[in-house]
């Protein structure tokens, strides 16, 4: 059982940390510190893992505490090391997937995430999480990686899904002030769906209607977290697991494609 939490500092540590206060108690949550005490009831929460010290990442990845990261490892892998799944939860991805289908055959699911926050990892994670659980599995990807200096930097891609219908993603890191968008769209026969943070951050339209989301009262990541520490083992359902598996490998395959002259067969 989680008992203690610490926070990384990064442009969303704010939200995360209320969100373990909520649950674990102020005097519980502090923030991340090199030589702060690491055990098994200890919860370390990232922003993004890329931007730790060398020194710090190695030694949380041999810890015996649970770390949590915005964004996917490249190194360190194991049951105590969770990529965060908040949007899976509760939010947009939930709403929309929970109606998808009364959709019919599918012909094309976007996901596009603009952050002003450095680092390109949790953008493409989020895209991706969204476009497996809103499109199902994915066959193959061709991607390019744009780095515009001074922290801005974007991948896109398209391809396909195993019911071959088409793929869209954009991710962007480090955008203007105010650029801040998420936006997820499924299109089928049956109609579309989509969710545009510019419009309204708590809907969903369908069929032209705006639906308020399930959970409008809380954020997705204070859901994620109250279902990470209050459980006895700190993982995601089976349900979900089945879905971030093909997330954490639609990850990789992205990042292989955008060093690659041909689209990615996952």
């Amino acid at each position: 059982m989680i008992r203690r939490a610490l926070i990384g500092h990064g442009p969303t540590s704010a939200i995360r940390r209320a969100a373990y206060e909520d649950v674990l108690g102020t005097s519980q949550v502090n923030w991340l510190r090199a030589d702060t005490c690491l055990s098994d009831d200890v919860v370390v929460d990232l922003e993004d893992s890329a931007t730790l010290p060398t020194e710090l990442r190695e030694r949380l990845l041999a810890s015996d505490a649970v770390v949590v990261s915005s964004a996917p490892l490249r190194l360190g892998a194991g049951r105590r090391i969770l990529t965060a799944w908040p949007d899976l939860l509760s939010g947009p991805v939930a709403a929309m997937a929970a109606d998808l289908g009364s959709l019919g055959r599918r012909s094309m699911t976007k996901a596009i995430v603009v952050t002003e926050s450095p680092g390109i990892g949790p953008p493409v994670w989020q895209a991706v999480l969204a476009l497996v659980a809103l499109g199902g599995d994915l066959d193959r990807l061709a991607a390019r990686r744009q780095p515009c200096g001074a922290g801005f930097e974007s991948v896109y891609a398209v391809g396909r899904f195993s019911d071959n219908s088409i793929a869209y993603l954009e991710a962007v890191a480090g955008a203007p002030a105010g650029a801040d968008l998420r936006f997820y769209e499924a299109l089928g026969r049956g109609g579309i769906r989509e969710y545009d943070s510019r419009l309204d951050i708590n809907r969903v339209t369908s069929r032209g209607v705006a639906t308020p989301l399930p959970a409008t009262d809380i954020h997705p990541y204070a859901r994620f977290v109250a279902d990470l520490c209050r459980t006895d083992r700190p993982g995601p359902s089976a349900e979900l697991a089945s879905v971030l598996a093909k997330a954490h490998d639609a990850y990789r395959a992205l990042l292989r494609a955008c060093d690659s002259e041909t689209a990615v067969a996952l």
